[in-house]
């Protein structure tokens, strides 16, 4: 069967589950603040406040959400109070438009740096920036640039300055960063028009029957949980593009270069799920049931190879970066059959 169809089956199975009770909606930035509201499910029913919270908003630490007006049925209460079943909590969270994004003597690995653009290598386990509203505001990628790049100071920059795009904090490899208005501009159109060449490397549960394929099917938000992503029907699904090929197979496993034709989020994963065949190591969508007898530290998805045309000489310029170590031994470990 072709992969597209099998996108189009389980995308049926999918559409007709039923939504999670609980619900969040963010405030645009323009507002004083971010207002989440929850109504409390079954599940969650006679937890602390402060558990429920940690699930739900994993972007804030808890002495963070100490700093936040909760209430439950309109009152104000503490992060001890327990919820049950049916109760609203509401919560206000103050925008930090002061908050202040420090620079940090974090090792970079530099793949190329010039007059206007800088070429990483991030890790895994990096997240890439901090959020607007207090999450995550050290140790990710902005606050190593803002170290080494002294100049980075972009207009209307404040949590994001000169990113073009970003990788999922488990998720390592190549990374392209502006350090010019103008290197900015240019980027961000090449990503919009789809004129940059996105090469990655993953190693998927199963063995794959066809040696390269195409997934086309749309990806828009998981309606049992808004933190996931899922090929979709509904009104805001956006379409969603991924080509792959067969890099080497394994016992129960396959080793695919993928070529992203579109940047949605968690797209590789949620493709390759959607068509029986997730991404080892991956938490949020793979399957625990494999025949693998070893797993690997994280999970293998790696940002292989960036193409695209330079902001200021206009030449067609790419980068790569090898597998990290933790991977290259993992494979090793599968062709020696253990």
């Amino acid at each position: 069967m072709a992969q597209k169809n099998l996108s189009r089956i389980i995308t049926e199975s999918k559409i007709n589950q039923p939504p999670k009770i609980s619900s969040a909606v963010l405030f645009p930035q323009s507002f004083t603040l971010a207002f989440f509201h929850f109504t409390i499910p079954e599940a969650d029913a006679n937890l602390r406040l402060d558990k429920f919270l940690a699930k739900e908003l994993p972007q804030y630490s808890r002495s963070f959400l100490t700093k936040c007006h909760l209430h439950i049925n309109g009152k104000e209460v503490k992060q001890s109070q327990k919820v049950h079943l049916g109760d609203l909590i509401e919560i206000k969270v103050p925008a930090l438009k002061s908050l202040e994004i420090e620079a940090e003597n974090i090792p970079l690995s530099i793949l190329h740096e010039d007059s206007e653009i800088l070429v990483v290598n991030k890790p895994a386990g990096m997240v890439t920036h901090p959020t607007d509203f207090g999450g995550n505001v050290t140790g990710t990628l902005v606050n190593a640039l803002l170290y080494h790049c002294k100049d980075l100071d972009l207009p209307g920059e404040k949590f994001r300055p000169g990113l073009v795009h970003r990788l999922d904090k488990d998720t390592s490899g190549v990374m392209v960063v502006a350090k010019t208005e103008a290197a900015k501009a240019s980027l961000t159109k090449q990503f919009s028009n789809r004129e940059v060449e996105k090469i990655y490397l993953a190693l998927i549960i199963g063995n794959l029957k066809t040696e390269k394929g195409r997934i086309e099917a749309p990806i828009g938000r998981d309606l049992a949980d808004r933190k996931r992503r899922v090929v979709s029907r509904e009104a805001d699904a956006r379409e969603a593009i991924t080509e792959f090929e067969i890099e080497e197979k394994f016992h129960d496993a396959t080793l695919v270069k993928v070529k992203l034709l579109t940047g949605r989020t968690h797209q590789i994963r949620v493709h390759f799920t959607s068509i029986g065949y997730p991404v080892v190591g991956d938490k949020t969508y793979g399957f625990h049931k494999t025949n693998l007898a070893l797993l690997p530290p994280r999970m293998f998805l790696h940002a292989y190879k960036l193409g695209f045309t330079h902001p200021k000489t206009g030449e067609k310029v790419s980068f790569s970066a090898p597998l990290p170590g933790e991977l290259s031994e993992y494979l090793l470990e599968l062709r020696n059959g253990k």
